[in-house]
């Protein structure tokens, strides 16, 4: 297999160019899930309210929608092995410092920085991977990188049930995790795509993908939606609908494992289908599975099949945009498009927990599955319009 495209004669072998940002972004993944239940848990300790410890673990999504239209200027000018470097080993700073500082107001502050430099790194690990990627393998290689990262943060909650939240190891093991991933970046740092000569681009070009490419930008802001808000609230959905706690956490695990057995079928099958009609049919898939769960709401065993299935396709949502980006789009375009993917996520995860969190209130409980549902359709409706205005791309 040769070179990947744009690379020039000196570049490594296609492969590591592959392998260096997914292992980099797998084990910063890894470090980065740890600090969720460790943080959370330790604020509950310190005797934070529960309002208090959600404003803290929502600084981070602040984060992603401030930082990520600054995000391709900033790696115009400083290069994107220096933006990763440099954000991995800040976020291991930030982590020490969690440690020695266990103060309320100085973690806000903290999180703010980690939340920086963590968005910075999935945006250049993902402009990494979709830049470098040839068309024909695009999907699956971007499918590769959803599935290690998401097996990362399936796994983070479990070390830290090894290390417990006891004292200054976990920081001190999490530190040491995030200080590794830098070593895949600088490893594969041949491999990285030539950037551009062009003038680096301006934080406003970025939100001009909301207007220019709305199916792609406007899908992931339904996908942190539905991860951040539907997901996460469903095991709260399930106990008052009349399941036991026990079984109300099944859903959720449902559908993070349907989205990490469907990702490479999904990532094949973008690469000899026509995305958008895809985006219009999981746009609607997404309408369709809430639904089926507040129907099969009687039945842990249709519920939780219901999850599965709506994970497998739900993941199309954020996985296709990527794809479709590297198709249209190449250097600094590329690098607005990804910030535009970015920042659709991180909206979609800030405002998603109390909108349908105030749904659920207002028709309990059911309400959760239902705005879930009603923002879906909303979705497939813009996907339909853009696919019956747009000829099909070459």
């Amino acid at each position: 297999m040769g070179a990947a495209p744009g690379l020039g004669h000196r570049a490594p072998a296609f492969w590591q160019g592959a392998a260096a940002p997914i292992a980099a972004i797998t084990v910063f993944g890894l470090a980065i899930s740890m600090s969720y239940p460790l943080l959370s848990l330790l604020l509950e300790r310190m005797g934070a309210s529960g309002a208090a410890i959600g404003l803290n673990t929502m600084a981070a999504a602040i984060a992603i929608v401030v930082f990520s239209p600054l995000l391709p200027r900033l790696m115009a000018r400083v290069g994107l092995a220096r933006l990763m470097i440099v954000s991995g080993i800040g976020l291991g700073l930030v982590m020490l410092a969690y440690g020695l500082i266990p103060d309320y107001w100085a973690w806000l502050a903290l999180r703010l920085v980690y939340g920086f430099f963590g968005t910075a790194l999935f945006f250049s690990s993902e402009y990494w991977i979709v830049a470098m990627a040839p068309d024909g393998q695009r999907g699956r290689i971007v499918a590769f990188y959803t599935i290690s990262l998401s097996l990362a943060f399936m796994a983070g909650p479990l070390v830290i049930g090894a290390t417990g939240v006891e004292g200054f190891l976990p920081f001190a093991v999490a530190s040491a995790v995030l200080f590794a991933g830098v070593l895949p970046v600088w490893w594969g740092r041949r491999a990285m795509p030539v950037q551009s000569p062009e003038a680096p681009p301006s934080p406003w070009t970025t939100l001009r993908f909301f207007v220019t490419d709305p199916a792609l930008t406007w899908a992931v802001v339904l996908f942190g939606l539905i991860e951040f808000g539907t997901v996460a609230l469903l095991p709260v959905w399930a106990v008052r609908t009349g399941f036991a706690e026990h079984e109300a956490t099944w859903m959720m695990a449902a559908f993070a494992a349907g989205s990490v057995l469907s990702a490479l079928p999904m990532g094949w099958a973008s690469e000899r289908l026509d995305r958008r009609f895809m985006l219009l049919a999981v746009g609607l898939a997404s309408v369709a599975a809430p639904l089926g769960i507040v129907a099969a709401s009687g039945s842990l065993a249709g519920s939780v099949a219901i999850s599965a299935l709506w994970g497998s396709l739900a993941v199309g949502l954020y996985t296709l945009p990527l794809v479709e980006l590297g198709s249209r789009y190449a250097g600094h375009r590329l690098a607005e498009g990804n910030g535009a993917v970015v920042l659709g996520y991180g909206l979609g995860a800030l405002l998603s927990p109390a909108l349908l969190g105030a749904a659920m209130d207002l028709v309990p409980p059911d309400g959760l599955l239902l705005g879930s549902a009603l923002a879906a359709a909303a979705y497939a409706t813009l996907a339909a319009i853009r696919l019956g205005r747009r000829p099909r791309k070459a």
